[in-house]
């Protein structure tokens, strides 16, 4: 039975580890698709009105160069925002017409804003990627803010947004991503800094970019982005593997219990028909418990008939049928067995009467 059970159990490991390392190889190569929003500030202090530097058009090539980084699958919404927040609609980029959709957007954009109400932006964003969340079908979120990081509301504007209260709404997001690319001359700004501590109500993932060079602001975004994507792999891929071991381990245990309820039970009644007046024998199958009982003369025998006329020992085996466990009358090339009482369909019923050699047998549950 041990011989059986490991010739079973072979090729179900095959498969696991098959899986496993498919699974592997391609979390190694691939990564989950993404909700990018990118949301780009157009206020006047983006083109140097103010006594900043005039930055703008250095920042939408930026943005257009990250377009061309995204993947197939992922999904990219636009936003621009000023004294109001302008949300474009939702591309699933299949192909490179998807990112000359949105490189379109970004093209026509202009920082005509008088002012810049970076709070009522990050609550409208964070409203968009709510939404977004119930139709993600897992995937990652992900906010891109490209911004000088000064919040400068319109006099007249008395609303507050809280991002604290949309918190408490929504709940904390464990699986999004904010950047903020700071474009200041300012290191460690206290905009920059305020910015991320308001951000940080929603999500403890927030990452400050501070650089008055729009393109290495480009570069240390996709590099932090890599790096994040490599840790979220190198903790899932054992987490698969632990998950494929487990699966092993509860289908070998799994298939032992189905193997070891699979045991001969039952008794024979036999006598030599070729005798007028035979004596007749009882066997109880089950007093020697296995998933099959070899019947016959000679070693390997459990019920041993010496002067049984066949040349090889024929078989009662249990098999399970329709979901309960059955015994089965098993012949061979040079032993026939012959139903009696009912024509066979090679499971034995109680009372059933047959011939093998010169001994009838009759089977009782």
């Amino acid at each position: 039975m041990g011989t059986k059970l490991f010739k079973a159990i072979i090729p179900i490991l095959v498969l696991l580890l098959t899986v496993q390392f498919t699974v592997t190889a391609g979390s190694a190569h691939a990564r989950q698709n993404k909700d990018i929003i990118l949301v780009l500030d157009t206020s006047l202090s983006m083109v140097g009105q103010g006594g900043g530097q005039n930055i703008l058009d250095k920042v939408k090539r930026i943005v257009e160069d990250y377009i061309d980084q995204v993947e197939d699958g992922d999904r990219v919404t636009f936003v621009t925002f000023d004294v109001d927040t302008k949300i474009y609609p939702t591309v699933l980029v299949d192909d490179e017409n998807d990112r000359d959709i949105i490189k379109k957007y970004i093209t026509m954009t202009e920082a005509t804003g008088l002012w810049t109400y970076t709070y009522k932006m990050i609550y409208k964003v964070f409203e968009s990627a709510e939404r977004l969340e119930t139709e993600k079908d897992g995937r990652q979120t992900e906010i891109v803010i490209l911004t000088d990081a000064i919040d400068d509301p319109p006099p007249s504007e008395l609303k507050k947004f809280n991002l604290t209260d949309f918190a408490s709404k929504y709940g904390k997001k464990r699986d999004m991503w904010v950047y903020i690319l700071s474009f200041s001359n300012v290191k460690d700004s206290t905009a920059a800094n305020k910015l991320s501590k308001v951000v940080g109500a929603v999500t403890d993932k927030v990452k400050i970019i501070e650089t008055s060079e729009p393109e290495k602001g480009k570069h240390e975004l996709i590099a932090h982005e890599q790096m994040w994507e490599a840790e979220s792999r190198s903790i899932v891929i054992p987490v698969i593997i632990a998950a494929a071991c487990i699966l092993a381990v509860l289908l070998i245990l799994f298939l032992v219990k189905r193997l070891s309820e699979l045991k001969v039970f039952g008794k024979l009644e036999f006598w030599n028909n070729e005798i007028i007046e035979p004596y007749t024998q009882r066997f109880d199958l089950a007093r020697r418990p296995a998933r099959e009982a070899l019947i016959g003369k000679g070693l390997g025998c459990v019920l041993n008939i010496r002067d049984i006329n066949i040349k090889a020992p024929f078989k009662i085996q249990a098999v399970r049928h329709e979901g309960s466990i059955r015994m089965q009358l098993v012949g061979n090339e040079s032993t026939k067995v012959e139903m009696v009482n009912r024509q066979s369909d090679g499971l034995l019923q109680d009372g059933d009467l047959f011939k093998v050699g010169n001994y009838t047998f009759k089977y009782f549950k």
